[in-house]
């Protein structure tokens, strides 16, 4: 197949199909349905009824009458193809429940944004991307609709999504630690966790894909080997209910049987043994040694847990408020975590940001360098993840800049310069903008120069907030310009600009960053950063 004429690192297409249009007689329908839903004409083709609407009938032997109706419900999606090695595709489309009236396909080629579509009398299309991708941002996500008519000339479209970076899949497996009394599924269900790590809007992967600009995301399963112990489902045979896990019930060493929470607290605070008041870290390493002991892997091996780049230990809430575990702990640059069940992803999505190396995002509001005087915390700074996550689902561009993931996208961050007595005014894009929604002329993250700063670091990170259905469903700080400095990891807050004019100065460092203006339309703010001389 032809190539293309620039070379991305990766380039992923994955191809979606919805009805856009179809019936009967040319007749209108529903074109705001659902991807994947049914898509008929407005006649039914049922059978007609012998003494309504019947006149001129007689004599037909067949009381079915012919419609033109038919179904357009393809199975999404098709295929992904990356640049390189595929950036080819092809399948074919089917029309269903049809009758001797019914539109067929018609054979054209039909051009779009981003590639060309060529559809034959059968069904049959292939699809082939052009050179516009050129003009694609690495990391950006777009979507490519093409329309095309039937032979009654109803219009039908399919729609191609392209991403041009592919992203590098961490794997994760969930142990669901359980008691006698007290079950992990009492509180969250393989469904639920299937849900709120892959399928929901705001899910952990489309929360990490979307902060590494297309960067980092969560892969299902380790193996698609689902004969296997590890593929669990929350609905039988449904893959969108599925994840890897293993489920261990905690021996009662004294009395036999499973441990219960009831006797767990007594002993945790009458007995030596530490597995009672360690906070589960002696209940994960008994789980991990029993699993490794009684599964076998896709090879036939025994399973081996550090295959998974990511291992939640998944304590039910009873525990927690036993006071047997804490709410989340992990390891930094680890593959663990011991987390509480609870029916929202946020914690365990704090706990995986420890696991890829990101400390924790504090407030610092007198900008001392440190969050332990009055009024603030190492959680503190508002709508990140690593901060106070209640509120969001965001790494802010401190720790995106810790982690690389602007590295490759230079027209996102810019990085002003010390220059007394100058003043430069930038217009930057919300933060939480994924990368397909980026304008790529204007950056997402500003860097200012800061040595001598108060806090003792050499630059802040300034960044604004817009509510986002995936980075900030909760809307924190709408409309505000926050400042941020990155010390060690951590990412501390040290203002928030809500209202064009306010202003935050480091006098330690000669300069004045101040919120000038917004623009809703566009989903930008315009901020200047000036130094003193």
């Amino acid at each position: 197949m032809p190539g293309l004429l620039k070379i991305f690192n990766a380039l992923t297409l994955t191809l979606f199909l919805a009805a856009c249009s179809g019936g009967s007689g040319g007749g209108n329908s529903d074109n705001n349905q659902p991807n994947g839903e049914t898509n008929s004409g407005s006649n039914t083709g049922t059978s007609s009824d012998d003494d309504e609407g019947n006149e001129g009938n007689e004599g037909n032997d067949d009381d079915t009458t012919d419609t033109g109706d038919y179904t357009f419900n393809p199975a999404t999606p098709l295929s992904t193809l990356v640049v390189g090695s595929s950036e080819y595709a092809q399948g074919s489309l089917k029309l269903e429940n049809t009758d001797s009236k019914s539109p067929t396909f018609q054979a054209g080629n039909f051009s779009g944004e981003y590639g060309d579509f060529k559809l034959y009398d059968s069904g049959n299309w292939e699809y082939q991307l052009n050179s516009n991708t050129n003009s694609l941002n690495n990391g950006a996500t777009v979507e490519d609709t093409i329309t095309f008519p039937l032979s009654n000339d109803d219009q039908l479209s399919v729609t191609f999504s392209i991403q041009t970076i592919e992203a590098t899949q961490n794997s994760i497996v969930f142990v669901l630690v359980n008691f006698s009394d007290a079950l992990v599924t009492d509180d969250v269900s393989i469904s639920q966790l299937a849900d709120m790590t892959f399928n929901d809007t705001d899910s952990l992967d489309n929360t990490y894909k979307e902060n590494s600009l297309g960067q980092l995301k969560f892969k299902r399963h380790l193996s698609d080997n689902n004969s296997l112990a590890q593929y669990c489902y929350g609905e039988e045979n449904n893959e969108e209910s599925s994840i890897d896990c293993f489920i261990y019930s905690i021996p009662d060493s004294q009395n036999g049987g499973v441990l219960s929470v009831e006797n767990a607290q007594a002993r945790a605070r009458s007995s030596q043994d530490s597995q009672y008041s360690d906070g589960g870290y002696t209940w994960r390493d008994n789980a991990t040694r029993w699993i490794e002991s009684s599964y076998m892997d896709a090879n036939n091996r025994p399973v081996d847990l550090n295959e998974w780049r990511h291992r939640v230990f998944i304590f039910p809430n009873a525990a927690y408020n036993a006071g047997l575990v804490g709410t989340g702990v992990a390891a930094v640059n680890g593959r663990w975590s011991i987390v509480t069940a609870d029916s929202d992803q946020l914690i365990m999505g704090h706990e995986l940001g420890h696991n890829i190396g990101l400390g924790h995002a504090g407030n610092d509001t007198n900008n001392d360098g440190d969050t332990n005087d009055r009024g603030e915390s190492e959680y503190g700074s508002a709508a990140v993840f690593m901060g106070n996550s209640w509120q969001s689902r965001l790494f802010g561009s401190a720790h995106r800049e810790f982690m690389g993931w602007y590295n490759s996208f230079p027209n996102y961050s810019k990085s002003i310069a010390r220059n007394p007595g100058n003043t430069s005014e930038i217009q930057l894009q919300a933060i939480e903008l994924t990368a397909g929604e980026l304008e790529n002329t204007l950056p997402q993250l500003v860097k200012v120069e800061a040595n001598g700063s108060s806090n003792g670091e050499d630059y802040y990170f300034v960044e604004y907030h817009i509510s986002h259905p995936i980075l900030n469903p909760r809307s924190q700080q709408e409309q505000a310009v926050t400042v941020h400095y990155l010390k060690d990891g951590t990412a501390n807050q040290v203002a928030t600009l809500d209202e064009p004019g306010s202003n935050f100065t480091d006098a330690s460092a000669g300069v004045t960053i101040q919120l000038k203006s917004r623009n809703d339309d566009t989903n930008t703010a315009t901020i200047t950063v000036s130094y003193s001389n």
